[in-house]
């Protein structure tokens, strides 16, 4: 687990890299949101196999991201099961995430506080 802390956590269901998308499954993912800036961490999204995994799978560094909701042009990316679900994009400078929410809510939560804390609102 990295250090910072803890901002929000929860399941989302992620997509596989972009150039992978047709070949392989979307998978569900324990996420963790951390802010590390007060203690000079950097703040990251990690995602875990499952709740009680000790380490992540993947932590992606927050310097250098967006986030929005979806919109029409995802549409031939997002599986056509999760189109009008509460899908949201990560945008790295490595990779692009989509991310499938359960509710508004959740979504909402998750887009507020990933706004915040990369410091700019939602990308167009």
């Amino acid at each position: 687990m990295s250090a910072g802390d803890v901002v929000c956590t929860g399941w989302l269901i992620k997509s596989p890299p972009e150039k992978k998308l047709k070949r392989y499954a979307w998978r569900k993912r324990w996420f963790v949101l951390r802010q590390g800036r007060m203690s000079g961490n950097p703040d990251v999204l990690e995602y875990y196999r499952n709740k009680n995994s000790k380490k992540p799978l993947r932590v992606i560094n927050l310097n250098e991201c967006g986030v929005r909701m979806h919109t029409r042009s995802d549409a031939a990316v997002v599986k056509k099961e999760f189109m009008n679900n509460h899908v949201f994009v990560v945008k790295t400078s490595f990779r692009t995430f989509y991310l499938v929410a359960k509710t508004q809510e959740e979504m909402n939560t998750w887009v507020h506080n990933i706004s915040q804390i990369c410091h700019f609102g939602p990308l167009d």
